[in-house]
């Protein structure tokens, strides 16, 4: 599409796999291997302004490896204040960490890391979220970038079940071009098993530092997870 009016956006990764399966898999069979294509992501949406201050932002997810279709990402920005405040509302990405906020047309495997997967989980939620630079302010642009999101914490497309909330920040200062040095943080609490059990608590953080020069590119993440109450009962 043009500068003005709706703009349709997607996105799709077909994928060819080759399982080695093992004599202990599927001995019925005889299955020692197995094979398919398959679209890993297959998104379509559209984007746009709405005058003066608003835009929007609607994808859907249509792959059925992932369980498509279903409503990915959707929401309302007001930009009156950027580039020094935005303030979007809906369901969208959690601001935690580099290669979790990194656009999946954008990473440098073909899946996001174990850690990522297994720590940085709800990937979207529904909220609303504060972000913003400092722009051209103190003589470098984009120095300082930061983002502050209060979700849900239940995840995709899933309501609400408890009073709760899950606050989750990043700090991403930029000190020279192309040197990144960033700091996240989450933390929320979930319905319990039983009434009778306290809350459960989900705590996560992480740093992560991006080097991008001359053509060289040097990426570095660490996250530390903690949780506690009803969900951990038993070990894990």
């Amino acid at each position: 599409g043009g500068d003005e009016g709706v703009k349709v956006v997607g996105y799709i990764q077909p994928q060819y796999e080759y399982q080695f399966l093992g004599d202990d898999v599927s001995p019925m069979h005889g299955l020692k291997s197995n094979n398919g294509f398959y679209f890993n992501r297959a998104r379509i949406g559209v984007v746009g302004d709405i005058p003066y201050d608003f835009s929007y932002y609607v994808m859907a997810e249509l792959s059925p490896t992932l369980g498509g279709p279903y409503l990915l990402d959707a929401f309302i920005s007001y930009k009156r204040w950027s580039p020094y405040l935005i303030v979007s509302a809906g369901q969208f990405k959690s601001p935690f960490g580099l290669e979790l906020t990194t656009p999946c047309q954008s990473l440098h495997t073909v899946n996001r890391s174990m850690v990522v997967s297994e720590l940085a989980s709800p990937f979207r939620d529904l909220g609303i979220m504060f972000l913003g630079s400092t722009g051209e302010l103190f003589g470098k642009k984009d120095l300082i970038a930061y983002r502050f999101a209060i979700t849900n914490g239940t995840g995709l497309n899933v309501m609400d079940n408890n009073k709760y909330k899950d606050f989750t920040g990043r700090l991403i200062v930029t000190p020279i071009e192309g040197i990144s040095l960033c700091a996240s943080y989450k933390y929320g609490k979930q319905k319990p098993v039983s009434d009778t059990m306290d809350p459960d608590s989900r705590q996560r953080w992480g740093v992560d530092i991006s080097v991008n020069k001359k053509n060289f590119l040097f990426q570095a993440e660490y996250i530390d997870g903690m949780d506690k109450g009803s969900s951990v009962v038993g070990g894990g």
